[in-house]
């Protein structure tokens, strides 16, 4: 319990020192799915689609790199039939932490985490899982005070029964929430 604790106030003290500013960014990313099942099934893999909507109520932003924390919201539909099998579609509500280094005027790099709980939508059985992503954002758009970005998530689902690998393009809006500028 101490460790969460003190490294909270050590990001809290620091931040100030690093010379950046808040942030709060929304981000909408469509992806396709592919479950690859840790149990017996004909095909490899199922394919389905995936509604990714992400939030960072408290991010933090340097020059160079930017770090946040995240709720995230996806929705993947059932898989295309195959056989006698459908892979069911399930919701999914979690939490994260985000950290994106600029790599120029335009170009970053970004990598995510956290852990979600979802409820397959077809029956009532909820399950934990754990995701990992990494990408690459393009700064399509800036203005004083906000951004909008492309990106292109590559996202591994880790669940007791299945892991997932999603790729897809979307877009991420980033805003000053207090009107100071972003940097």
């Amino acid at each position: 319990m101490k460790k969460p604790l003190v490294l909270s106030l050590l990001l809290l003290l620091t931040l100030p020192i690093a010379g950046g500013g808040f942030i709060t960014t929304i981000s909408y990313s469509p992806s396709v799915y592919l479950s690859i099942p840790h149990f017996e099934d004909e095909l490899p893999f199922r394919t389905s689609m995936n509604n990714t909507f992400i939030f960072e109520p408290f991010g933090y932003e340097t020059e160079h790199w930017s770090v946040g924390t995240s709720l995230k919201g996806a929705f993947v539909t059932p898989s295309l039939p195959w056989g006698n099998y459908r892979a069911r579609g399930f919701s999914s509500l979690g939490l994260g932490v985000r950290f994106s280094y600029d790599l120029d005027e335009r170009f970053a790099l970004f990598g995510s985490g956290g852990m979600a709980i979802n409820r397959y939508t077809a029956i009532e059985w909820a399950f934990l899982s754990f995701w990992a992503e990494a990408g690459i954002e393009y700064t399509i758009l800036e203005t004083p005070n906000t951004e909008l970005s492309a990106i292109l998530p590559i996202t591994v689902d880790l669940r007791k029964e299945i892991t997932a690998l999603s790729i897809g393009l979307g877009l991420r809006c980033l805003f000053d929430p207090y009107g100071g500028g972003l940097i």
